[in-house]
C-alpha cells in the first residue's frame, strides 16, 4: 500500500472517530447515553443528517454554526476531529499495521476524550478509563496466546518464588497502587486530596496499555508539565497557590509524549545524567 493511501486512511478514520469522541465528551460528564439519541443539536435537539456530520468539512461549511438554529458551535468540535486525525496518522507511522498500532489508536482516542472532559468539567469518567483497563488486558490475551508477549515475573519476598502475571495486570496494579498510595498519604499528612478517584483509575489504565517503565516516565513528564504549567498560571495571575489545576490532562499528554517519544527521553536523559558526572 502506498504510504499516502495508508496516512489518508488513518486520517479519515481517526476524524471520524474524533466525531464520534466529540459525542462522548458532550454526553459522559451529563450521564447520557451515547448511543441514543442520535446527534442531535444541544440548542434545538433537531436531529443531525449524514450532511451535519461529515468531519471537519461540516463544521466548516455551516460556519460554526447549527444549520438548523444558527445556535453557534464551539471550535473544539473542529480541533477534537483534527487532533485525533493527526493522532491517527502518527500512531500508523510510528508503528505501522499492527496490533499495537489498533491498541494505541483506541487507547489514545479514549485519553483524548479524557483530556477535554477532565480540562472542562474536572472529572475523569469511569467508563473512559475502564475501557482503557480492558483495552490493555485485552491486547494482553491476544498477545499471550499469539505468543507475541510473556508473562512479567514477579519476585516473591521470604517464600522466594516468583508470581508470573500479564504485563497489563502487574501494570494496573503498579500503577493504580502508586496513586492510591499518594491519595491515602496526601489525606493523612496534608488533610486534603491529593489525587482523585479519576486519577488513581486513570494511571491504572495507563498502566495497562504502558509497561511500567514507561508508564512511570509518563507520570514524571506529567508533574513535570503540571508544574509548568502551574507556575506560569501563578505568574500570569490566573491562579493562586492554593487553586487546584486538574491533573488528568498532564498525565493524558505524559502518556502521548511517552508512547510516541518514550525511548529518546530516555536517552536524553541518560546522555545528561553522562555528560553531568563526566
Amino acid at each position: 500500500m502506498p504510504e499516502w493511501l495508508g496516512i489518508s486512511i488513518a486520517f479519515v478514520y481517526g476524524t471520524v472517530v474524533g466525531s464520534f469522541l466529540n459525542v462522548c465528551i458532550w454526553r459522559l460528564p451529563r450521564d447520557e447515553s451515547i448511543i441514543k439519541p442520535g446527534s442531535h443539536c444541544p440548542s434545538c435537539n433537531q436531529l443531525l443528517r449524514a450532511w451535519d456530520l461529515i468531519p471537519l468539512f461540516s463544521f466548516l461549511i455551516q460556519r460554526c454554526r447549527c444549520r438548523y438554529c444558527g445556535a453557534k458551535i464551539t471550535w473544539r468540535y473542529f480541533g477534537v476531529e483534527l487532533l485525533t486525525g493527526i493522532y491517527f496518522v502518527l500512531v500508523l507511522h510510528s508503528f505501522g499495521w499492527t496490533i499495537d498500532s489498533l491498541a494505541y489508536a483506541l487507547f489514545g482516542a479514549s485519553l483524548i476524550a479524557t483530556f477535554f472532559i477532565d480540562l472542562e468539567h474536572w472529572i475523569i469518567p469511569d467508563q473512559l478509563s475502564l475501557f482503557g483497563i480492558g483495552l490493555g488486558v485485552a491486547r494482553d490475551v491476544i498477545g499471550l496466546v499469539s505468543g507475541s508477549r510473556s508473562f512479567l515475573r514477579i519476585p516473591i519476598p521470604v517464600v522466594h518464588r516468583e508470581l508470573p502475571l500479564p504485563q497489563s495486570i502487574a501494570g494496573i496494579l503498579a500503577c493504580g497502587g502508586v496513586f492510591l498510595a499518594i491519595a491515602i498519604i496526601s489525606y493523612y499528612i496534608f488533610k486534603k486530596e491529593g489525587v482523585g478517584g479519576g486519577d488513581i483509575k486513570l494511571a491504572a489504565a495507563i498502566g495497562a496499555n504502558l509497561a511500567i517503565a514507561q508508564a512511570m516516565l509518563s507520570f514524571f513528564l506529567a508533574v513535570a508539565l503540571g508544574s509548568i504549567i502551574g507556575i506560569g498560571l501563578i505568574a500570569a495571575r490566573k491562579k493562586t497557590r492554593k487553586d487546584y489545576v486538574p491533573f488528568g490532562p498532564m498525565m493524558v499528554a505524559g502518556a502521548v509524549l511517552t508512547i510516541f517519544y518514550g525511548k529518546e527521553i530516555v536517552n536524553l536523559w541518560r546522555n545528561y545524567v553522562i555528560f553531568v558526572g563526566s
